[in-house]
Parts: C-alpha cells; sequence; structure tokens
C-alpha cells in the first residue's frame, strides 16, 4: 500500500491551489478596481480584448457576448499560466510531502482522482476563478463585470445615469 491517503492527497491539493493565491488576490483586486466606462466597454466590444499586465502574469481583459436578446455581455479580467509550471509545482508538493509521481499517478488510478482536476476544483470554490486549459497553458477567469447584474441593482450610478452604456 502507499504512504498517500486522501488526508495527504487532500493537503497537497490545498498547497498547489493556495501557490497561486497571490495571483488570485491580485485579481480580485484589479476587477474591484477596474474603471468601467462607456470607453472600455466601447473598445472591449470592438477589440474584445485588452492587455493589461504583462508581469509578473500576463493579464487582460476579455468581453464575451450573452445570448441575451439585449445585447448583455461579462467582461473576464484573465491570466495566464504554463501548464509546465503548474505541473512541476505538483511534483515538488508531492516530493515535499515525501511521495513519488508512481506513487500519486497509481493512487489516481485506484481512487479514480484527477489532481490538476482537484487542484482546479479549488480554485474555483475558494477562489472564484475559472481554471482553464488552452493548449500549453492555464488560463485564469474571473467575471470581472456581468451586465446582467445591472437589472439586479439599478443603483449603480454609471449605468442608470444619461451618460449610461445603452445598446
Amino acid at each position: 500500500m502507499y504512504e498517500l491517503n486522501y488526508d495527504l492527497w487532500q493537503e497537497m491539493i490545498e498547497d498547489i491551489a493556495s501557490e497561486y493565491a497571490p495571483l488570485f488576490s491580485i485579481m480580485h483586486e484589479a476587477a474591484r478596481e477596474l474603471p468601467l466606462s462607456r470607453a472600455l466597454i466601447d473598445d472591449l466590444l470592438r477589440t474584445r480584448e485588452r492587455e493589461i499586465s504583462t508581469e509578473p502574469w500576463q493579464m487582460w481583459l476579455q468581453i464575451d457576448p450573452i445570448d441575451d436578446n439585449i445585447g448583455g455581455f461579462r467582461i473576464y479580467l484573465m491570466a495566464s499560466e504554463e501548464l509546465d509550471a503548474i505541473k512541476e509545482l505538483m511534483l515538488e508538493t508531492a516530493e515535499d510531502h515525501g511521495i513519488s509521481q508512481e506513487e500519486i499517478n497509481a493512487f489516481e488510478v485506484e481512487h479514480g482522482l484527477d489532481m490538476l482536476g482537484d487542484v482546479f476544483e479549488v480554485i474555483r470554490d475558494r477562489y472564484e476563478i475559472l481554471p482553464e486549459i488552452r493548449g500549453d497553458n492555464i488560463i485564469f477567469s474571473l467575471v470581472a463585470f456581468d451586465s446582467q447584474d445591472i437589472d439586479d441593482s439599478k443603483g449603480n450610478d454609471i449605468f442608470w445615469s444619461e451618460e449610461a452604456y445603452t445598446n
């Protein structure tokens, strides 16, 4: 039997996800401070993306239309990390806990687990960040603005004033 058990598995998953906490904190802060304006929204509707940072992580805004027949949209704050970086972090974390890659592979097969999938689940649940593999990268997405929220909160002056953005 392996030294690896479910409690240790969960501890390693938590350790890996928490390594990205500084990035997620920066993303949440940037989303809170995002200066939403008609000009920004118009620019994003035209270009679909706008880079906002390259150091230490590449970050950008992306707008996606919502198929709601009234021109709704979501603005995402996104960051990119190389897939190899998180895989290396997973190996280092396992080694720090005295677990080999072979033990991880066997544990995953035996229990129907996936370490990367479990890390992604913790990231979604704890940090409200949506991770997705695209090619050789992981894209972390945070909903920075959802136009459907306007309907829920008409107190937002920027959208309900005379200079408000309209479709």
